[in-house]
Formats: structure tokens, C-alpha cells, sequence
């Protein structure tokens, strides 16, 4: 079943314009001394001393465009997402599902309205799902969510939680209807930041379709030293890209079936190219030592917690494979269990 959860509601709120002021306000419940006010990279755009008698706080100032923003405790701890967007913001608290809300702008409204009705998805998937449940009506249900988010990126084009869903949910589309979509937003919002993101993560997933030629990646392995994608192209040669990382559970249940097919076809012409989003260098060294993952393994993340490896193939989510032939063309993509030994038990000649 795909992922429901209403975390993934919180807005990335970006526009052309500039120079929006905003004002905030709100009433803290259980949170004391001060709260703070904080970027999605960390910077602190303010902080308000709680008053004690009434709980109130107030944030007021200028960004250059609506952003994403958390309000945070006075140990950093983010309790409450924020669209910072021209207008009054305020931030209740919502004693039903004992968590803060925001309302007053746009976006925020607009996100309110969708998180209400994803609750009632959440709660009708649940009710369908258990022993016994009826795979029919799960499908349906399935079917009306995508309906809902579709007709609520359409709702919402013309501002920045139209661009939020779209890219939220562009995982589950195809390329072209991406570009679809893409093409009804006005074009004021085709040059906003979110917008720009979605269009160059759908560029790089065009030329990761299967079919086209594979790009070149270069990066450094577990002793220091460079390695090419393309060092282990060539005839005969079949080789899979992964992209995974040790702190990723659905990445660590695929790594038995690809110990699997490298030892069984690594003498046959199996490559394994292992690209880890890893923070944690040493984590990463241990885990491959520990679980005979023994072909090319390279560290695909930057100084700045940035991986130019998975921006180039399009990756937004792990774990994510490419299958490239000996031809140098991508010939699958997104192999997972025993669909990695299978598609080489079809091309490669033991």
C-alpha cells in the first residue's frame, strides 16, 4: 500500500514574489520560555519569548519569498510546521489531535482542507486493512486518494501548495504526466523555486528512462579513491547502479538478494555499483564489511549533505536501482527481490 501518511502534509512554501512580510502569532500549550522560528536548513529566522501568564508568542519580519518554516521548543525540537507567506498567521492548538495548526493565508488554509480529508483516508484505509481485508475495496479506496490529490493540485495551481503536492506526489506519476501537470501551472508559478525543483528532477528522470544511455557518475570508494560509473561499462558487462543507505530499512531487506545475484553472476559479468547517501561514513564502511557486499561500494554524499550522484539519476527515494546493459543503456530500473537474479538469468549466458 502506498504511503499515507499525513507527515508528509507539511508545506514547502515558495513563490516569486519578493519581499513578503509576514506576521505570526500564536498561543504555545505545553512548551515554555521561548520558541523559535526555523528555516528547513536550520537558520533561525527569530525567536519570541513565551509570555507566562497567557501563553502568546509573535514572530514578525521580511523574507524574500514564502517559505517553509518550523516553529520550534527551546530545545530546537520542531513542534509546528509554518508557511511563512504575506499575511497574518496563526497557530492554534488543536486539543482533537493534540497538535498545532496553522491558519490565516492561502496555503495554510488550503493545507488545512486536505490534511482534514486525508484523516478520513487514513482512517477508511484502516478500517479496510487487517486479516482478512478485501483487496477490491483497498484498490478503490486507492483510487479515489489519487482522484482527491489530483483534483487538488489542479485546485491549487495557481499558488504554492499546488506546486507542494505535485512535487509530494510526483513519485507515484509517470514522466509525462509530471510534465502534464507541469504545463497547467501559470507561468509566474513555473518560476518559483518548488516548481524549478520538480521540473529539474523531472528533467533527470527523462534521460534515466529506460532506453536511454546511462551518466556517467564518479565518485570515492571506501579507501578515498575515485571510482567511474564508467570504468565498469563494457561488453559482457551488465551493471547495477544502487542507490541505498545504511539507515534506510527497505534498502538494508534488498541487500540478501543482491549478495545473491552478485555471487552467483559477478564471474558471469555482473558489476554492482553501490552509491550510499550515508551521513555516516563509518556506519557505512562497517555495514559493507559486515554483510559481504563486496563489489564497488562509493560514498555518494557531499560535504554539504548534498548527493549530486542521486540529483543526476533523478533519485528522490531509496532504494532506487538502474540495470545497464553492456551497450551502456539503461535496460531497467527500480529491481527489487529476486527481479534483479531474474532479468539477468535472461541476458546473461552462464
Amino acid at each position: 500500500m502506498k504511503k499515507m501518511m499525513i507527515a508528509l502534509l507539511s508545506i514547502v512554501a515558495l513563490c516569486g514574489c519578493q519581499g513578503v512580510n509576514y506576521h505570526i502569532v500564536g498561543e504555545a500549550v505545553n512548551e515554555h520560555g521561548e520558541v523559535m522560528l526555523m528555516t528547513e536548513e536550520g537558520e533561525t529566522l527569530g525567536s519570541s519569548e513565551i509570555v507566562h501568564e497567557t501563553g502568546f508568542f509573535e514572530f514578525k519580519g521580511q523574507v524574500d519569498e514564502p517559505m517553509i518554516a518550523y516553529l520550534t521548543n527551546s530545545d530546537g525540537e520542531p513542534v509546528n510546521i509554518v508557511f511563512i507567506e504575506k499575511g497574518e498567521i496563526k497557530i492554534e492548538f488543536d486539543v482533537d489531535w493534540n497538535t498545532y495548526y496553522t491558519k490565516g493565508t492561502p496555503a495554510n488554509d488550503a493545507h488545512n482542507k486536505v490534511v482534514e480529508r486525508l484523516r478520513d483516508f487514513q482512517m477508511s484505509f484502516d478500517n479496510l486493512s487487517g486479516e482478512g481485508a478485501d483487496p477490491v475495496a483497498i484498490q478503490t479506496l486507492m483510487g479515489e486518494y489519487y482522484e482527491y490529490i489530483n483534483s487538488a493540485i489542479l485546485e491549487n495551481k495557481d499558488n504554492i501548495y499546488g506546486a507542494y503536492l505535485l512535487k509530494e506526489h510526483s513519485s507515484d506519476m509517470e514522466s509525462a504526466e509530471i510534465r502534464e501537470y507541469l504545463d497547467q501551472f501559470p507561468s509566474k508559478m513555473r518560476k518559483t523555486a518548488i516548481l524549478k525543483d520538480v521540473e529539474d528532477r523531472l528533467v533527470a528522470r527523462e534521460k534515466t528512462e529506460i532506453g536511454a544511455p546511462y551518466i556517467e557518475l564518479v565518485a570515492n570508494d571506501i579507501e578515498g579513491k575515485e571510482v567511474a560509473l564508467s570504468s565498469l561499462i563494457g561488453e559482457g558487462k551488465w551493471v547495477l547502479v544502487d542507490f541505498w543507505a545504511t539507515w534506510c530499512g527497505p534498502c538494508r531487506a534488498e541487500i540478501p538478494y543482491l549478495v545473491a545475484a552478485y555471487n552467483t553472476y559477478a564471474e558471469h559479468g555482473l558489476e554492482i555499483y553501490g552509491v550510499s547517501l550515508d551521513n555516516d561514513a563509518e556506519a557505512w564502511k562497517k555495514y559493507v564489511a559486515e554483510n559481504d557486499m563486496n563489489w564497488v561500494n562509493v560514498i555518494g554524499i557531499d560535504a554539504d549533505k548534498k548527493s549530486p550522484a542521486a540529483e543526476l539519476y533523478g533519485v528522490r527515494s531509496i532504494p532506487s536501482n538502474f540495470l545497464i546493459s553492456p551497450e551502456g543503456k539503461i535496460a531497467a530500473k527500480n529491481l527489487r527481490g529476486n527481479e534483479v537474479i531474474k532479468i539477468l538469468k535472461e541476458n546473461i549466458k552462464k
